[in-house]
């Protein structure tokens, strides 16, 4: 019974850290997927957390789902404070992840289903040009090849890595 609470707190969490990246990068409100997690997942996060913006109230938010699941599934183990610092890279690292997969699908989209209406598309498009449109400001398209995701996926991997090291140096 605690292992499918801890599943289901872990799954909320990542509900969270999508809701911090739609308001992180500012995701068109009127796709039906970003409003229904607007809807039913944003006044949830502003009502625990009032006294932030919701921005860092939906990452606050996924932190303490996050570390909920992680005390539940093991805290016997760990200290506190300890599960706290896992909570915080495992939050730091789906967010990273959701954007690195987003790049990587935007890519393939290109590839066979340019122009597609589908919501779920639209929201991968718009978290990947979030990412890549402000390296397409110093590098622009070179002869139709747009070498961006290439250097995105290396900069998020880059931050994530040393995110990660930093967090685990406290540990």
């Amino acid at each position: 019974m605690i292992n499918g609470a801890a599943i289901l707190f872990g799954f909320a969490s990542y509900a969270f850290v999508l809701l911090a990246i739609f308001r992180l990068l500012r995701i068109n409100y009127f796709n039906p997927i970003v409003k229904i997690f607007a809807t039913y997942l944003e006044p949830l996060s502003k009502n625990i957390f009032f006294f932030l913006p919701p921005l860092f109230a939906a990452i606050t938010m996924a932190l303490v789902l996050k570390f909920v699941s992680f005390y539940l599934a093991y805290s016997s183990g760990y200290e506190s404070l300890s599960l706290l610092l896992i909570a915080v890279i495992d939050v730091l690292n789906s967010g990273f992840r959701i954007l690195f997969y987003c790049v990587i699908g935007s890519v393939v989209l290109s590839w066979i289903a340019p122009g597609n209406n589908h919501p779920l598309l639209q929201i991968v498009e718009e978290v990947s040009g979030g990412v890549l449109n402000p390296i397409r400001r110093f590098i622009p398209p070179m002869g139709g090849l747009d070498f961006t995701p290439i250097i995105g996926l290396l900069v998020l991997n880059l931050i994530n890595t040393s995110f990660i090291q930093v967090i685990r140096s406290l540990l």
